[in-house]
């Protein structure tokens, strides 16, 4: 069955274009914490559910974006 998680193997060796998904990745996974922990502010002050609930959108599809850039340009 295979791993659709993590579908291939981490490699040393992915070249510039994979060094660049890479910190792109770890770039937008750190916006999306920062997306996720305002929007639990947000949420617990109640100030804004709505924008709490933008925010926690926004927060799923940077990560999930972000994970894609590192699978086109690193390979993984």
């Amino acid at each position: 069955m295979p791993n659709l998680i993590w579908p291939r193997a981490l490699s040393s060796d992915v070249g510039a274009t994979g060094l660049i998904g890479r910190t792109v990745h770890w770039l937008g996974v750190s916006l999306a914490i920062v997306l996720l922990l305002t929007a639990a502010g947000f949420a617990v002050d109640g100030w804004s559910t709505s924008l709490a609930t933008k925010l926690a959108v926004a927060a799923i599809a940077t990560a999930l974006g972000a994970r894609a850039v590192r699978y086109l340009l690193a390979k993984e």
